[in-house]
């Protein structure tokens, strides 16, 4: 297809240290297919050093309200008023703060809003961004406009107001893009949904070659604080106090087993290498029925998969690769067992289900905008 020229808008931010989504694979083979990617984070301020200090330092230090060039056609930059809205898991305060979202999505600075008038398609990833919909179509009445949508916004904790503007605005997208069937059949009607897998970035894995744990070791890993269930990986811990356990991407509060291990937030490359050579993947969603579709959308299960690791999960996610070994949600759970089940599972074990490269869901996910 033709060259176009893209804006996306979403809450994460494009920097080296931080962890990566499928928007931000996404978006480097756009560019690398010779698209015009301009990568803009939103949902960021001056009141963000209070939930993560160590990223928004990072993110004002490098793209305060300007773009910076990342790779050839790749554009990364943040939106930083001195104040933005934001979700709370306090009903009140989400109640007290709508008239903020109203203020903050009316208004976008001359950097962002510059290359909104200019681009073929603008991608609006689930969550904040939402707010900036009628904006965009103000400033550009031709662009097409993509939900890249990747959960349900109570899942992910979104204020309420995000989930009648998703009910409002969803019909009004071009495409509807979603990792997971069951996540489309969730969302509101009215949409143009179209289902793109995920995807895996076969060479970083390939490239890391070396183990980084200990030699002899067994080790456990973790990546990402979704619907994070501490009490399972305690008692996962506590049942083998031999084998350590890496969790990235995972904030801890209180006391935790000594063989549980915080790496923060760290580079792709350094969570692939430590996927690539554990014996186990962890996956302790906390989750209700209507959240299963995780099972299809999230990254760890499918990196998991293919580094063929066995991977522990909550007994509500279907079973459908062939590596899981599940724990019951409900009932109560012999965690010594499910450890040493998981440690003699072997890797040679057939697995289901195709995995595709990032190239190959760039391409699809484009596609449901152009077709044709």
């Amino acid at each position: 297809m033709r060259r176009v020229k893209i804006v996306l808008l979403t809450q994460h931010a494009f920097v080296e240290c931080q962890r990566k989504a499928s928007i931000h694979f996404v978006a480097r083979k756009w560019a690398e297919e010779g698209h015009e990617v301009s990568f803009t984070s939103i949902g960021h301020s001056l009141i963000s050093r209070l939930k993560n200090s160590a990223r928004f330092e990072v993110l004002r230090r490098q793209q305060n309200n300007r773009y910076v060039s990342l790779a050839p056609n790749l554009h990364a930059g943040a939106y930083i008023p001195p104040i933005h809205a934001f979700s709370s898991a306090r009903p009140l305060v989400n109640r007290l703060l709508e008239p903020l979202f109203a203020l903050y999505g009316s208004y976008l600075p001359r950097f962002v809003s510059s290359r909104v008038g200019a681009a073929d398609l603008v991608v609006f990833e689930s969550g904040t961004s939402l707010v900036f919909v009628d904006l965009v179509r103000r400033l550009n009445p031709k662009a097409k406009l993509l939900y890249f949508c990747r959960d349900l916004l109570q899942s992910v904790g979104a204020a309420p107001i995000l989930s009648r503007l998703e009910r409002r605005l969803i019909a009004d997208f071009d495409s509807v893009c979603v990792p997971s069937k069951r996540l489309g059949e969730l969302l509101p009607s009215g949409g143009q949904v179209n289902f793109v897998p995920q995807g895996i970035d076969f060479d970083a894995f390939e490239a890391a070659s070396t183990s980084p744990y200990p030699k002899g070791s067994r080790n456990v890993v973790a990546a990402g604080d979704m619907l994070f269930d501490r009490q399972v990986v305690t008692e996962l811990a506590r049942a083998a106090p031999d084998v350590a356990f890496h969790l990235f991407g995972i904030k801890w509060k209180g006391d935790r087993p000594e063989n549980v291990r915080l790496h923060g937030e760290q580079s792709f490359r350094t969570v692939a290498s430590h996927i690539r050579h554990a014996d186990i993947g962890l996956a302790p969603y906390k989750m209700k029925t209507e959240e299963t579709y995780l099972a299809e959308s999230s990254l760890k299960l499918m990196q998991y998969a293919h580094c063929r690791l066995p991977v522990i999960l909550p007994d509500i996610i279907p079973a459908t690769r062939g590596n899981e070994i599940s724990y019951s949600l409900e009932g109560r759970n012999d965690w010594t067992s499910l450890m040493n089940q998981a440690l003699s599972w072997h890797r040679d074990t057939p697995l289901k289900g195709e995995i595709l490269s990032w190239n190959e869901v760039a391409r699809r996910t484009l596609a449901t905008a152009f077709p044709g």
